[in-house]
């Protein structure tokens, strides 16, 4: 695969996804506050207090954090009432993921995407999020939270190609009907690549982390992952998962196969995923319920 630029990966497939990342671009683009976030991290003389003042003057922002950081996601003993604070439990980088997931649903909410359930959608993605990050819990994988977010973005080329192709995607929708055929299959056939690779090369073009973008790119094909394969993986068998469970809609309908090498990847067996799902239950409805509040 080419390269970049940015970081050693590559999920461009030549001048057909570069000038739609460019066109989704002109219409979705992450908020001020993500850029300024970044460069205050990037800073060597800032501090906790400066993020925090930051993101404290984003009040909406605020809430959906502190909603997030009170929720059964981090299951803290004590309640956390402030901004100040959930940056310091969380942690500079867990905030900066989830001001970036935050950040990116809202910019897909400005647009009409009318052929996808956007509730729906977003039920899949958070379902596959948090059964990444259980499945890295269960794989004893350190910090497993940083899981969550490239679950939670793993279809946000979906949203790319319906923004940007919605005959096409009409058409292949139709075909998927007719062919019992996953969707991910047939966006490759008609374009030369499919939504994982235009998620990740999006992605890319906003200057998010590789941690978040690999995994998004290659998370149907989690072997040619270079650096962050145990990610890819645990995306991966956690969005076959909850495309068999039927939870929300990523666009995919019929059964996706499920690589046994992410198995390997991740030491957590094909098995045992019936036991995470169980338990990653309280953790779904409760994360589901803070990020789709209006």
């Amino acid at each position: 695969m080419a390269t970049t630029g940015q970081g050693e990966i590559g999920c461009y497939h030549g001048d057909k996804l570069v000038q739609l990342v460019e066109h989704v671009d002109r219409l979705v683009s992450l908020p001020d506050v993500y850029y300024r976030l970044e460069a205050l991290i990037e800073r060597p003389d800032s501090c906790l207090g400066d993020i925090a003042r930051l993101l404290s003057a984003e009040p909406d922002l605020c809430a959906r954090l502190l909603g997030m950081a009170n929720s059964a996601f981090y299951s803290f003993p004590v309640r956390i009432e402030s901004i100040d604070r959930a940056v310091q439990v969380i942690g500079i980088r867990q905030i900066r993921e989830l001001v970036l997931a935050t950040s990116i649903a809202n910019a897909f909410s400005q647009v009409p995407l009318g052929m996808i359930d956007m509730r729906r959608f977003w039920e899949h993605s958070v379902a596959t999020g948090v059964m990444a990050k259980c499945l890295g819990q269960r794989g004893r994988r350190r910090q497993p939270e940083r899981y969550y977010v490239a679950g939670l973005l793993h279809d946000i080329g979906r949203l790319a190609f319906f923004l940007k192709l919605p005959g096409l995607m009409s058409e292949l929708l139709l075909q998927r009907e007719r062919a019992e055929t996953p969707l991910f299959r047939l966006e490759q056939a008609a374009l030369g690549y499919n939504h994982a690779e235009a998620g990740g090369a999006l992605l890319q073009h906003w200057r998010v982390p590789q941690s978040i973008h690999e995994p998004v790119c290659f998370h149907h094909d989690p072997r040619h992952a270079i650096h962050y394969d145990e990610v890819a993986a645990a995306v991966h068998m956690a969005d076959v998962w909850v495309n068999r469970e039927l939870q929300g809609s990523g666009g995919e309908r019929f059964e996706l196969y499920m690589d046994p090498q992410a198995a390997d990847l991740l030491g957590v067996q094909e098995e045992e995923l019936d036991e995470v799902w169980i338990q990653a239950q309280n953790e779904i409805r409760d994360v589901t319920r803070q990020f789709l509040r209006q």
